[in-house]
């Protein structure tokens, strides 16, 4: 068995390779001991990487691109992995990136804020957006400001749906200024990519095909198994 961490600021990811078939586990990122088969991992990557016994430690960036190429099976422009604290614009062919860490706008950490704000999970907000026919202009890009916002428009009258759906436009918006222009495949990476309302928000604010991995969440941990293999020459 070969094993790949992810460990991140809110979760930590195991992929584990044997006899050709990946299993997957997510916990905690305070529990990421548990997802070790052994004494270490066969490779490690993620936020905290340097906290993990690994053979090798790689970058988001590297495991990223593997990961996406072995969960979609296809090559794609860019990749966004949206993750709690940060967002990685990562450009496949060219090698470049481009990270939001400086501000919660345009990570997952903004979208539990505006969750908590509207008292529902964060899964649900793919759902709400889903239920609504407009969306009203949200432009602060800053986590408090958009608050405030949040509360002006529902004042105004548009229901918590059409703000959701305002919401996860403004976040397309966010991520969407750090894209190359003229993108035309995108893959979408991290928890986030659950949300169907940010994936349809990307689709519309790119106007690129935008694809999600059936498992987008251990993407990165999958990259981490797929550069030990090729390293070791498995």
């Amino acid at each position: 068995m070969i094993t790949g961490l992810d460990v991140g600021s809110r979760t930590a990811k195991g992929a584990y390779f044997e006899d050709g078939e990946y299993s997957f586990r997510v916990v905690g990122s305070q529990e990421w001991r548990t997802l070790l088969r052994g004494d270490k991992a066969e490779a490690a990557t993620g936020y905290f990487r340097r906290h993990v016994p690994a053979e090798l430690r790689v970058t988001e960036i590297t495991t990223a691109i593997y990961g996406v190429r072995r969960l979609l099976g296809e090559e794609v422009d860019v990749i966004l992995d949206i993750g709690g604290q940060d967002t990685k614009v990562i450009e496949v062919r060219g090698g470049g990136f481009r990270m939001n860490d400086k501000c919660s706008a345009g990570t997952g950490a903004f979208l539990e804020l505006m969750a908590g704000q509207f008292g529902v999970r964060v899964e649900e907000l793919g759902e709400m957006h889903g239920r609504a026919r407009r969306a009203p202009e949200i432009n602060s890009t800053c986590s408090v400001f958009a608050q405030s916002e949040v509360v002006s428009r529902l004042v105004e009258g548009y229901s918590p749906e059409e703000v959701i759906r305002g919401v996860h436009l403004a976040f397309a918006r966010r991520i969407a200024g750090m894209v190359p222009e003229g993108v035309r495949r995108v893959a979408v990476v991290g928890g986030t990519a659950k949300n169907r309302g940010v994936v349809e928000a990307l689709c519309e604010v790119l106007g690129a095909e935008v694809l999600v991995p059936e498992e987008p969440q251990v993407v990165n941990a999958v990259g981490a198994v797929e550069y030990y293999l090729r390293r070791s020459g498995r």
